[in-house]
């Protein structure tokens, strides 16, 4: 169960169509992987952000040095891009970039608490498949 990070196409030309997990739909990545597993350090859990007055549910990915490197320069060059998060040939979340992030990791909000609940355990699973 493998985890990667590619970009999503900006045209369906080149790319490959992956499904997306709880849907009937698809999205089209670009082929390079950008961040793969040897990137990433942990997963944290459920863990609650405030912006203004929102509270809003969402996971730690945590990198290791060069993978935070890597992330830097893709965010950096990707502003307004959508990374698609890959497990197991299946697209499990497509945020976008907003911003660069000079940072060791980045933060996934999800809508609800279940939401974040369940992208914890398929990331931690992803990264670590011994992990119960």
């Amino acid at each position: 169960m493998p985890i990667e990070i590619r970009l999503v196409a900006q045209q369906s030309e080149g790319g490959t169509a992956l499904p997306i997990q709880g849907s009937r739909e698809t999205l089209v990545v670009e082929p390079a992987t950008l961040l793969g597993p040897s990137d990433v350090l942990s997963v944290g859990d459920v863990e609650w952000t405030t912006e203004g007055t929102k509270r809003s549910p969402g996971v730690n990915v945590v990198l290791t040095p060069g993978g935070a490197e890597k992330y830097e320069r893709i965010s950096t060059d990707n502003v307004g891009r959508t990374l698609a998060i890959i497990v197991d040939g299946k697209i499990v979340m497509a945020p976008r970039i907003l911003d660069p992030v000079r940072a060791q990791g980045f933060l996934l909000t999800t809508s609800t608490e279940a939401e974040a609940r369940e992208l914890a355990r398929t990331l931690q699973k992803a990264i670590a498949p011994d992990r119960d």
